[in-house]
């Protein structure tokens, strides 16, 4: 059974400090779904997110991506940590798209998408640059591989991040807020791209304050709020009738 674009998540928690921020989260996901999170700050989407990326590491709870155990591999009595080679190789297969864009200021658009392939891959520059150059042109920026960062508008930039994630061949894309930052005109720009990658059977799980995308594009949609996941199920169902009350109350103040 292929398990590549999966994730599956029991019992997840997360704290920082005395904060628990993901209180027994539950969560599957399959290949090819594209999953919309939606909820007022301080939920723990993104934290949600960042522990499928494997930037933080969950304190208790099973999680497995592309059917593995995130960070971990386990014996009959134990779950043993992974060494930073073997976590550095399951992130490459899991891309994510931050609020900012967090280029290389000092790299060209097509340097930026190359340095992933390049760097940790050890990909021949030759064929990365043929790469980037491809990748650049499918979200609308060909003929603009040698700008740099500062030369680029905020939809720009957020379109050459979405092209560097794609670089390193992911099975999972993560979205956190990636038009939060942009100004309002931009914003179609990046979720065309994401409504293209979503029509090519990519595995997406973002989280936005779009609707409107949510409606169009997710196959799911989760609602969380302190911590837990209150509501889940079909996009435009939860969307134009949610049976929780709090999911009631949080879309009539963003619809």
């Amino acid at each position: 059974m292929n398990t590549d674009g999966t994730i599956h998540a029991r019992a997840i928690r997360k704290s920082f400090g005395p904060k628990l921020v993901l209180k027994d989260v539950d969560l599957d996901i399959a290949s090819g779904e594209v999953c919309c999170i939606i909820g007022p700050s301080g939920s723990g989407k993104s934290t949600l997110l960042r522990c499928i990326n494997g930037l933080e590491t969950v304190d208790t709870g099973v999680l497995k991506v592309n059917g593995e155990d995130l960070g971990y591999y386990e014996t009959e009595t134990a779950y043993h940590r992974l060494n930073k080679k073997k976590i550095a190789e399951q992130r490459t297969r899991i891309g994510m798209v931050f609020q900012q864009f967090n280029l290389f200021p000092n790299m060209t658009a097509q340097e930026n998408v190359m340095a992933g392939p390049v760097l940790v891959k050890g990909a021949e520059k030759g064929a990365a640059a043929r790469q980037a150059h491809e990748l650049l042109a499918s979200v609308g920026l060909s003929g603009f591989g040698d700008y740099y960062p500062a030369q680029l508008s905020g939809g720009q930039q957020q379109r050459v991040a979405v092209a560097r994630s794609l670089a390193m061949d992911p099975e999972i894309m993560l979205f956190d807020e990636p038009t939060s930052a942009l100004d309002p005109e931009k914003v179609g720009e990046v979720l065309a791209v994401m409504k293209d990658l979503a029509s090519k059977g990519m595995t997406m799980v973002v989280v936005t304050h779009e609707m409107g995308f949510a409606r169009e594009v997710a196959d799911s949609l989760i609602f969380m709020d302190e911590g837990c996941i209150v509501e889940r199920g079909d996009a435009r169902e939860i969307l134009r009738n949610p049976k929780e009350r709090r999911t009631q109350s949080f879309l009539e103040k963003v619809l």
